[in-house]
């Protein structure tokens, strides 16, 4: 006896489809965020090992490495930059090459740059960025700032996939660090100015419209193995 084989009707088929296109959309998201917190997390470990290998080379070739020794516009990132392979010069004020370089000469572009909750930077928050920067090989962008106009620690930020990759948000992408007598922490740390490890989390929260939020993220992208995956999720 020959036995016949049963098929799949087409409505079974077709409810088929619907749950696995369900089960696609509820897993695929969480495919992707997890993807984007794995890059990050490896861009930003990347940075912050270049940016800590640079202060130390600075240090064992005798060149201070004291914040007092540069307090004035400017002064850090003449020393700075000969410690890393630089693709782009961007110059004092970022005035130069502005397509890869963030300027803050032409403000028009602060809408590039965010804040960890989505606003918008204003002026004195993007003025953390202006006493020099250049792009490193990797396509990594690092700016200085000098604490002398504003009291707010020697600061070394990076945004850690280039100026034209978004987000180009304060968190997510772009961090900061401090050069302290101990040496680069992550802005927020003990040990860095007590404007920001006082209360770190008041400047990394995602909830948030406060001025500067998101300058301390890098203590938490330090600390918490699940930083990226926490900040990624859902956006």
């Amino acid at each position: 006896m020959i036995k016949k084989l049963k098929g799949f009707t087409l409505g079974e088929v077709l409810i088929a489809l619907s749950v696995i296109g369900v089960v696609a959309s509820l897993i695929l998201p969480q495919l992707i965020n997890g993807q984007k917190a794995a890059t990050a997390l490896s861009q930003y470990n990347t940075v912050y090992s270049l940016i800590a290998k640079a202060v130390t080379d600075m240090d064992i070739n005798n060149v201070s490495i004291l914040p007092e020794s540069y307090m004035a516009s400017g002064s850090l990132y003449p020393k700075l930059k000969n410690y890393f392979k630089i693709a782009i010069d961007c110059g004092v004020y970022g005035n130069t090459n502005t397509n890869v370089c963030f300027s803050t000469v032409n403000r028009t572009e602060r809408a590039n740059y965010k804040r960890l909750n989505g606003t918008m930077m204003n002026d004195t928050e993007l003025s953390l960025f202006d006493d020099g920067a250049f792009v490193l090989n990797n396509g990594m962008l690092v700016m200085i700032e000098n604490p002398e106009n504003h009291p707010n620690g020697l600061l070394i930020s990076a945004d850690i996939n280039g100026k034209n990759k978004l987000p180009n948000r304060l968190g997510y992408d772009v961090f900061f660090f401090e050069l302290t007598k101990e040496g680069i922490l992550p802005l927020g740390a003990p040990g860095t100015t007590a404007k920001w490890s006082a209360d770190p989390e008041k400047y990394c929260n995602k909830n948030a419209n406060l001025q500067f939020n998101g300058v301390t993220c890098a203590y938490f992208a330090t600390t918490d193995q699940e930083y990226f995956k926490k900040v990624y999720n859902g956006h």
